[in-house]
């Protein structure tokens, strides 16, 4: 209940910086009004054209999180286990981190669509956040328990089973979280640039080009929104997956 006070408390005190902002401006071109935003976004949620763009830009999202998701597990599981393909991979994945968004967004539109470039670069930027928390799970795992998954000969499933996965569980968690975000912050900005038929980031580009900026503050909101519900839902989802590989749950079998 408290953490919630704070939350609308937070909530109504940036409402109200961006109305005196605005009416500071007086400019609805440079900081339109809060309550003409939400009116806009009201609008935009009645329009099929906005949802067809707005669900094709959810489904590139999905497709490449789950990409990264599968990509990361496979890489992640490999360079937790064995050093050297860590070393080998390491400077691969170091050089992505700290590569701008915009060079692979435009590299990426010499060889592929422009519907298939914000796949692409968002499997791209969030497969080394993923890759890198699962490997750091499985490193920073109890050795006492890889032991004795050795004493008792278990089979390499189990211990994907019973050891591996409990191990990297809490930083996978945290990594896919965070990859989440960053999805969609990727996929939107490689449709701005790339200019998709279909997508969220073209209605952007589109309503900068026109200077709509009620619609650009609009569709953003809408985006947030979400990518929050997302965060949660898969949240949610790996809490389920926290209890079912739980030490606890184990320990009982």
């Amino acid at each position: 209940m408290k953490k919630t006070v704070y939350t609308v408390i937070s909530f109504i005190t940036l409402i109200l910086f961006w109305y005196m902002l605005s009416l500071y401006v007086n400019s609805p071109i440079i900081a339109p009004y809060p309550h003409k935003v939400i009116l806009r976004m009201f609008e935009l949620t009645k329009s099929s054209v906005f949802w067809s763009h707005m669900t094709v830009t959810m489904l590139r999202c999905l497709s490449s999180f789950v990409v990264s998701i599968l990509l990361s597990l496979f890489l992640g599981l490999l360079c937790g286990i064995f050093p050297t393909i860590d070393i080998f991979f390491s400077l691969t994945m170091n050089m992505i981190k700290v590569t701008p968004v915009v060079s692979f967004i435009l590299l990426a539109l010499f060889w592929f669509t422009s519907s298939k470039v914000p796949i692409f670069v968002s499997v791209l930027m969030s497969l080394p956040v993923m890759t890198t928390a699962i490997s750091s799970g499985i490193r920073n795992s109890d050795k006492k328990l890889l032991q004795m998954t050795v004493t008792y000969n278990f089979t390499a499933f189990q211990k994907l089973r019973w050891f591996y996965i409990p191990s990297m569980l809490p930083y996978f968690a945290a990594g896919a979280i965070t990859s989440l975000g960053l999805t969609w912050k990727v996929v939107i900005a490689g449709e701005i640039l790339s200019l998709p038929k279909n997508a969220v980031g073209s209605l952007l580009q589109l309503a900068k080009v026109h200077i709509e900026t009620t619609d650009v503050f609009a569709i953003t909101g809408i985006v947030v929104f979400f990518s929050y519900f997302f965060e949660k839902l898969f949240s949610c989802l790996i809490w389920l997956l926290k209890n079912k590989f739980s030490p606890d749950e184990t320990s009982d079998k």
